[in-house]
């Protein structure tokens, strides 16, 4: 692939995607197992040896391709990575902007290498590529390829600029509308400006309009539907996608957490178990379904499917650190320091370093755990959990407690901010109250826990941020009863334990009583 060339390289990621994405399609019928393409990019993965070592896969589709002037060649082939014999090769070389030929001769390739019907390379050229206009085609590729990697805000830029130009070649051009909704609402998502969550929702209602059946649109309008907190509408948008693409694993995740969020758990349990049985041997979807279980406070179990992703991806940051969170929950420190530390020496992350820290926390190691919630806000400054830990660990820590208020507030401030945008976030209502409470709002906490409970009054998570908030202003008897609310939801017995904040409640008969009951999770 030529180096120094950004164009050329985002082609290429593109033109990979969108062949992993047609790939992926036949995984419904035959016994196929695709890979998606942005879970290469992000494991660095340059051999067979790596893909095997990786995910486990017995077949790899190897690719190069070079600029020359006016002309790209791209060269591919099939090898078998138990023997790492190559089993075929093809070529082919086409003239710069011609992505139709180049989608079209690697896609029939690859289902020639692969044995399949020839039958499915028939395709509609317009339900393909969405347009006639090859170089609009070539330049949504490459917006496709700047989107993999969307944590990088010039990226970001360059998708949206690219979009825009295959638009002024095709001005019914649905799926690059869709692509710029896309990329409009990963802006919104790293700096949670609204504008940018506006630009998403009247570009993807724009691919709607032109395309009214195309899942692409769909799911862009359920992500815009998801960031409002219209659940009701995301869930149509998200069973729409499916409808026409079973095999979309983030339709499944998008109309999971929608269920979630309207209070539908068996729903959104069984839309992720669905994920997990179209597509076995993803590790993402395990990963969703952990972090289900996880907020239900269903702890032993998220452990579980926790250690079913870093089985299936060994290197896999999130599997990690999400292990590591969960084993906390089961008061398992020294492991949760372990997994959160090769989470760290694989990908330092914002999540990584805050459960690391919760760990320290636990152990009363208050330095350790200052020093890595504060990394932890150096990776993500606009969340307010990680915020929420670092005031907890200055709070906790001796002689330290006046340097909570300056976390405590930053917590509150965005929780704030986001839920204008958002008043349907039951999960920012009880990192508020707890922020508020912690420094000193009492009637603001209590009316944020409120709110939270009017929108889920079932919350486990929320119930004990209650008795949180309770306890920060001595009312030890609304603490207790809410403690026993959640202890009775399956909230964990060992985290009410340990939990700092509680500690004035340890000579109580009826805190010890929650602690005498055996723990849900064992």
């Amino acid at each position: 692939m030529t180096e120094g060339d950004p164009e050329t390289l985002a082609f290429g990621a593109g033109l990979t995607e969108t062949l992993t994405v047609r790939l992926t399609q036949l995984t419904r019928d035959l016994l196929l197992e695709v890979v998606p393409a942005p879970e290469v990019r992000d494991k660095h993965l340059a051999s067979a040896d790596g893909a095997r070592s990786e995910f486990g896969v017995n077949l790899v589709l190897e690719g190069n391709l070079h600029k020359s002037g006016n002309q790209i060649r791209i060269n591919y082939s099939l090898v078998d990575t138990r023997t790492r014999r190559q089993l075929d090769a093809k070529s082919l070389t086409v003239v710069a902007g011609d992505a139709f030929r180049a989608e079209d001769a690697v896609v029939n390739g690859a289902i020639e290498m692969l044995g399949m019907d020839a039958r499915l390379k028939q395709h509609d050229e317009l339900e393909s590529f969405g347009t006639h206009v090859a170089r609009a085609y070539d330049y949504y590729l490459q917006g496709r390829g700047y989107l993999q990697n969307y944590d990088r805000e010039e990226n970001l830029d360059s998708a949206i600029q690219v979009f825009q130009r295959a638009l002024s070649l095709d001005k019914t051009y649905a799926l690059a509308y869709a692509g710029l909704g896309e990329a409009y609402w990963q802006k919104y998502r790293l700096n949670r400006q609204p504008e940018w969550l506006n630009m998403s929702r009247n570009s993807c209602q724009m691919a709607n309009q032109i395309e009214a059946q195309l899942p692409a649109a769909h799911a862009c309008l359920g992500n815009v539907f998801v960031g409002a907190g219209n659940y009701l509408e995301a869930a149509k948008e998200f069973a729409l996608v499916l409808q026409n693409e079973p095999t979309n694993d983030a339709a499944y995740g998008g109309l999971a957490d929608a269920y979630e969020h309207l209070g539908k758990l068996q729903e959104a349990e069984s839309t992720l178990k669905q994920a997990i049985a179209v597509r076995p041997h993803y590790w993402a979807t395990y990963n969703w379904l952990g972090a289900f279980y996880y907020r239900q406070a269903r702890f032993h179990e998220a452990s579980e499917m926790f250690r079913q992703v870093v089985a299936l991806a060994p290197d896999s940051f999130r599997g990690y650190f999400n292990l590591g969170a969960s084993l906390i929950d089961e008061g398992l420190y020294d492991e949760s320091i372990q997994a959160s530390e090769r989470s760290i020496a694989i990908q330092p992350s914002d999540y990584g370093y805050t459960n690391l820290a919760s760990a320290y926390l636990f152990q009363k190691r208050y330095d350790e755990a200052i020093r890595a919630y504060g990394q932890a806000t150096h990776y993500s400054q606009n969340d307010p959990l990680l915020w929420w830990n670092l005031g907890d660990g200055y709070y906790w820590a001796p002689g330290r407690r006046a340097d909570s208020v300056g976390p405590y507030r930053k917590c509150a401030d965005l929780a704030t901010d986001q839920l204008k945008l958002n008043s349907n976030d039951t999960e920012k209502y009880g990192i508020l109250a707890i922020c508020q409470a912690m420094l000193g709002q009492k009637d603001a906490a209590i009316a944020a826990l409120n709110r939270g409970f009017h929108l889920a009054p079932n919350d486990p998570f929320l119930m004990f941020q209650a008795a949180l908030v309770y306890i920060q202003f001595n009312e030890r008897e609304d603490s207790l009863n809410w403690l026993a609310k959640c202890r009775a939801s399956g909230y964990s017995q060992i985290k009410i334990r340990d939990y700092p904040n509680f500690q004035s409640l340890h000579s109580d008969p009826r805190f010890k009583e929650l602690l005498r009951a055996k723990p849900t999770s064992e």
